[in-house]
């Protein structure tokens, strides 16, 4: 259970970070939000708000759920259920939305696929070690 516990803190301190980081850019400078757009949506006013729109709640969601897994961290045995649903999301939902993304014309994506894709496995390979405990 102590891979798990690590797992849950180190995964959702991410969270926390990117939660808190994306939300305080986009409030606070949209300007340099604004220039991290693809080229065709930076220039479109309406693009830009959209997109802001979005960010707000997307970047409340990680801060949500970073929270939930430091609170999860410290009983990982009861908290498999919520793991293995974080698992299914970053494989089936953060993965697929980044090379979405990516296809877009959205830049540095492929950092963040790579965090996703780790996060995932190793969440996955740590529910199946402690399994057989």
């Amino acid at each position: 259970m102590n891979k798990l516990k690590w797992w849950l803190r180190i995964v959702g301190g991410f969270y926390l970070l990117l939660g808190l980081s994306g939300l305080l850019i986009s409030s606070f400078n949209p300007e340099m939000y604004a220039g991290g757009l693809p080229p065709a949506q930076a220039g479109d006013e309406l693009a830009v708000a959209a997109s802001m729109d979005m960010n707000l709640f997307v970047m409340l969601v990680f801060i949500v759920l970073g929270v939930m897994m430091f609170v999860a961290s410290r009983d990982p045995a009861r908290a498999r259920f919520f793991i293995w649903a974080m698992v299914c999301l970053e494989f089936f939902a953060y993965t697929v939305v980044n090379v979405i993304w990516t296809v877009r014309g959205w830049e540095n994506t492929v950092p963040i696929i790579v965090l996703h894709l780790l996060f995932g496995a190793t969440g996955f390979m740590f529910l199946r070690q402690t399994k057989a405990e």
